[in-house]
């Protein structure tokens, strides 16, 4: 693989210190890291055959697939699959949705509405290797949606961990029967971090009545299904090998971080069968926990959780603080009044401190008004305080206030947008 990039000139100067040949991750220190603004930069300028930039490595002609990014942290960055490529793809894809449940005799929703995604596409393509009956429902109507998820007894719900809950009560309001009458037992979450928290997971299964709720993700700069969750539940088992090497290193120093129960740091990832546009140390942003080494199910993986992401990070006062951190510390304590979605407003995009508490709109429950939710909000934010150093401001919002798309839904926002 990286005989075939040296011979690449953007990849020629990157790979200079690298040796011969990969035997292990720690080869690879002295390598830079890939970033996203490197790809989105090299797409920037229109290159004629080149329309993925400086980084194709093959010719227009034998690319027969592409995807882009969502474009929430930036312009959409695009990339190119060959044939081989796709075939990959689709088999690894494959593989993270057998893991997370998907099987022969599996009625699958597939709830993005956009086709061109990472998350589009190519998760259909991998919910039918798996097995799945695909039944791609995203993009219609709310009334198409639910109505196709009562007449074909859909069993696997497939969408953001925002999405799920937002889906049961629209399905209610357009059926007239609770979602929980419906098929679904088997819940595959992803697009964003939060199915790994309990109340979370609670909310998605009792929403449902589900038995099941199987985290899942990816990236499309690398291969958009990379982890997921196996029946045992105790977290995102990696799925990508042998496509893929994954390495975990300390945000900070960069560092090698041990695969060891406990160890936390960011997921970093080289790419090594890909043919259209390969990556090596690609820096994702996402930040793992390492929750397992062992697990029932049989595979030999770790499992982890994303805990949030590096570019997420927010400063009050002195003090870095995830969203999802503060999201986790309120459910704890307020998940009785609230369905769990929730932003923090910032005043710009660019806005990364906060001298004043974070100002975090929060979505009561149906049936619960801001008076009734009073002290159990107080309580929320002094949890807060104890536990993350954090001073926050909770706004309570009835439902529907909050938007919920049917593809990754960000923790903040920028006040008027």
């Amino acid at each position: 693989m990286l005989q075939r990039l040296r011979g690449h000139e953007v990849w020629r100067e990157r790979l200079r210190t690298a040796p011969e040949a990969i035997r292990s991750e720690q080869d690879l220190s002295d390598v830079p890291l890939t970033l996203k603004e490197d790809l989105r930069a090299a797409q920037a300028e229109t290159i004629p055959d080149r329309p993925l930039g400086a980084f194709q490595l093959v010719g227009a002609g034998e690319l027969v697939q592409f995807a882009s990014s969502s474009g929430t942290t930036g312009a959409p960055v695009f990339f190119g699959l060959t044939a081989n490529d796709l075939r990959r793809w689709t088999a690894g894809i494959g593989n993270a949705y057998r893991t997370a449940g998907v099987a022969p005799g599996a009625r699958v929703a597939h709830t993005t509405g956009m086709a061109i995604v990472a998350g589009g596409l190519p998760y259909a393509d991998g919910i039918r290797a798996a097995g799945g009956g695909l039944a791609w429902i995203g993009g219609q109507t709310s009334s198409r949606m639910t109505m196709s998820m009562q007449r074909l007894q859909l069993n696997v719900l497939v969408g953001t961990a925002s999405f799920v809950p937002h889906f049961a009560r629209r399905c209610e309001e357009e059926l007239g029967v609770p979602a929980t009458d419906l098929s679904v037992r088997t819940i595959i979450a992803g697009g964003e971090p939060g199915a790994g928290v309990p109340h979370i997971r609670q909310g998605m299964l009792d929403a449902w009545g589900a038995t099941r709720v199987s985290e899942f993700m990816g990236l499309g700069d690398v291969l958009p299904a990379m982890w997921a969750e196996c029946h045992v539940g105790n977290g995102m088992h990696f799925t990508a090998a042998p496509d893929v090497m994954v390495e975990l290193v300390d945000p900070v120093t960069l560092e090698h971080v041990p695969w060891e129960q406990g160890a936390t740091g960011e997921a970093v990832y080289t790419t090594l069968t890909r043919e259209a546009s390969a990556v090596v140390r690609f820096r994702s942003r996402d930040q793992f926990v390492v929750t397992g080494t062992r697990c029932a199910c049989g595979r030999t993986a770790p499992t982890v959780r994303c805990v949030g992401r590096t570019d997420d990070m927010l400063i009050y006062k002195a003090m870095n603080v995830y969203p999802t951190a503060i999201r986790d510390v309120v459910l704890d304590v307020a998940s009785d009044v609230l369905t769990g979605s929730m932003r923090i407003r910032k005043e710009t995009a660019q806005q990364v401190r906060f001298d004043d508490p974070l100002p975090l709109q929060a979505e009561l429950r149906d049936g619960t008004g801001a008076d009734g939710a009073a002290d159990v909000l107080a309580a929320a934010e002094e949890a807060v305080r104890a536990s993350l150093r954090v001073r926050i401001r909770i706004e309570p919002v009835p439902v529907g206030v909050i938007p919920i798309g049917e593809y990754k839904n960000a923790l903040v926002y920028v006040e008027g947008s």
